[in-house]
C-alpha cells in the first residue's frame, strides 16, 4: 500500500512540473487602435505580489546603471547555470526595470524560413516571447525570485494593413524592450546598447559578432531583438544593429536570428509600489533635486526631466532645460528652452476632413502631454512629485473665446505668455512651435515662427512642442 501511495505522489508531482514548464505567456491582448504618435509612454504596472524577504532586496538601493545578479542561466555551456547579471535601467518606487547585461540566447523572432507563413511581425505571436515567458522564466528563477517578478502590461508598436501606426498590449513576466524604452533607458548610458553574448552563445554562433572597434571601449558586438514591428515592412521586427547601434530604425526579417536580452520589472517592495500607484505614497526625496530647485529665481535655468529629441537615433534621452519665468508663493513657472518633439495639435476627423474647431481643452496634444504614462516618461518619480497642477486659461481672437479652462500639469504657451515674458525676437528659438491660443479663423491655432513672430496654422499640421509647467520649491 505504501508503495502505491508513493507512486501516486510521484506521478502527481511529475504532472505538476510538466504543467509548469509548458506554461505559455498570458494572452491578454488589447488592440488600442491609437495613433502611435499618441502612445509614447512607460508601461503600466501589472499584477503585484509581495515577494518573500530577500528575493530582490539588493534592488532597493540600486541606482540606474548598477549591475546586480538575479536568477541563473547556462552561460558557459558546462554543467548548470551561472548567475545572470542585470543592468538597472530605471529605479521606480518599489520596483526596478532591468535588462540582461549580456545576450543570453541567439534565436529567431519567429521560427521558420518561409516569410509567407508569418507575414506580420507581431510580438504577441512570436516564438521569442513564448521562450521568455516559458522556458526562460520557468528555469532561470527560483520560486522566491519568480514571486519578485512583476507581471506587467507592456505596449508594442505595429502597423496595420494600411500602414497606420498602432499599438497593442500584452501581459508578460519577461519581455523584450521596445524602441522607445531602448532609446530612453539604454542608449547614452555607458556602452550598454552594444550587446555581447555569453560564452556559450558565442560558441554556438561563431559569426554573430560585428567589428565596431571605432566605438571607444567596444571592439565587437552582436545585434539584438526589440519587440516592435519594423518600420519599413510588417514582415520585419525592430532590432539594435550591432554595426551601427546608434541608429534607431533598423529592421530584420523575423525568421533570421538576433540576440535575446530579456527585460523585466523586479519588485522589491510591493506595499510601497501599490501605495504609490494608488496615489497614497510619495517617492523617496531627492535631496540634490530639492536643493537645486530651492535656489532658483526668475531667469535661472534648470535640468528637469528627459525626452527623446532625436526620435530616429538611439542616442539616449536628452535633458529638458527650462527657464524660470516667475515665482509666486514658492511655486515656479517654467518654460522649456527647446522643443520636446513635434506633433499635431489635433488630428483630422476620421473621414479625413478638418475639425470645425480646435481648442486646447479638447486637443489631442493636451491629452497626450497630461497622460499619466507620458508624465512617467518625461519625469522621474521625484520630479513628477514636484509638479503642480496649474489652472490654464486660453485666449481667443475676435469671436473665439479660447475654449474651456483646464487644470494641467503640462501645457504650452498662450499668446499672452509670449507677450508678457518675451520680446518679439526672443520668443523665437530656431523652430516653429504651438501656442494654445485660437487665432484668426476656425479651426486655426497660434504658433511662434523661427524669428519670434506669432501667426497661426491648421491644427492637424505637425509643429514643435514647447512645454510649460509649474513646480513647487
Amino acid at each position: 500500500m505504501k508503495k502505491i501511495v508513493c507512486l501516486l505522489l510521484v506521478l502527481i508531482m511529475t504532472a505538476a512540473l510538466f504543467a509548469a514548464c509548458s506554461k505559455t505567456p498570458g494572452e491578454a491582448v488589447t488592440d488600442s487602435g491609437t495613433n502611435q504618435n499618441e502612445t509614447k509612454k512607460q508601461d503600466d504596472p501589472g499584477t503585484i505580489t509581495d515577494p518573500p524577504s530577500g528575493a530582490a532586496e539588493n534592488f532597493a538601493n540600486a541606482k540606474n546603471g548598477d549591475i546586480l545578479t538575479f536568477g541563473s542561466w547556462d552561460q558557459d555551456g558546462k554543467n548548470g547555470g551561472e548567475p545572470v547579471s542585470w543592468i538597472v535601467l530605471y529605479q521606480g518606487v518599489g520596483k526596478a526595470l532591468v535588462l540582461s547585461e549580456k545576450i543570453l540566447e541567439y534565436q529567431c523572432f519567429k521560427n521558420g524560413t518561409d516569410e509567407d507563413k508569418y507575414p506580420r511581425a507581431l510580438y504577441k505571436d512570436s516564438d521569442v516571447r513564448a521562450f521568455l515567458n516559458g522556458e526562460f522564466y520557468n528555469n532561470a528563477f527560483s520560486d522566491e525570485e519568480k514571486a519578485a517578478i512583476l507581471e506587467a502590461k507592456i505596449t508594442s508598436e505595429y502597423k496595420d494593413e494600411k500602414f497606420n501606426e498602432l499599438t497593442y498590449e500584452t501581459q508578460d513576466k519577461v519581455f523584450l524592450l521596445s524602441r522607445d524604452e531602448t532609446a530612453r533607458y539604454v542608449c547614452g548610458v555607458g556602452t550598454y546598447v552594444f550587446g555581447y553574448p555569453t560564452q556559450r552563445v558565442l560558441d554556438e554562433n561563431k559569426y554573430m559578432l560585428s567589428d565596431i572597434s571605432n566605438v571607444p571601449g567596444v571592439e565587437e558586438a552582436a545585434s539584438w531583438w526589440l519587440r516592435d514591428m519594423g518600420t519599413e515592412t510588417p514582415k520585419t521586427a525592430a532590432y539594435v544593429y550591432a554595426a551601427s547601434s546608434q541608429r534607431r530604425n533598423y529592421d530584420e526579417a523575423v525568421y533570421n536570428k538576433a540576440g535575446v536580452r530579456p527585460a523585466m520589472w523586479v519588485v522589491y517592495n510591493a506595499k510601497e509600489l501599490e501605495a504609490y500607484e494608488k496615489g497614497e505614497a510619495q517617492p523617496k526625496e531627492d535631496e540634490a533635486l530639492n536643493k537645486a530647485i530651492a535656489a532658483l529665481k526668475a531667469g535661472d535655468k534648470l535640468k528637469f526631466g528627459k525626452c527623446d529629441k532625436n526620435a530616429y537615433n538611439m542616442d539616449g534621452y536628452e535633458d529638458i532645460i527650462w527657464t524660470v519665468l516667475s515665482e509666486d508663493n514658492g511655486v515656479l513657472l517654467l518654460i522649456s528652452d527647446d522643443q520636446t518633439g513635434s506633433r499635431q495639435f489635433t488630428a483630422k476627423n476620421a473621414d479625413g476632413t478638418s475639425p470645425d474647431e480646435a481648442s486646447w481643452a479638447e486637443s489631442d496634444l493636451r491629452k497626450y502631454l497630461n497622460d499619466p504614462k507620458q508624465l512617467d516618461t518625461f519625469f522621474s518619480p521625484q520630479e513628477k512629485a514636484k509638479l503642480v497642477l496649474s489652472h490654464v486659461v486660453s485666449t481667443g481672437e475676435d469671436d473665439r473665446n479660447g475654449g474651456a479652462e483646464t487644470d494641467d500639469y503640462l501645457f504650452i504657451p498662450d499668446q499672452k505668455d509670449i507677450e508678457q515674458y518675451f520680446s518679439s525676437s526672443s520668443a523665437g528659438i530656431g523652430f516653429k512651435y504651438w501656442l494654445r491660443s485660437q487665432l484668426m479663423w476656425s479651426p486655426r491655432v497660434g504658433c511662434v515662427y523661427n524669428d519670434g513672430t506669432v501667426s497661426s496654422i491648421d491644427p492637424y499640421e505637425v509643429c514643435g512642442v514647447r512645454l510649460m509647467a509649474r513646480i513647487k520649491k
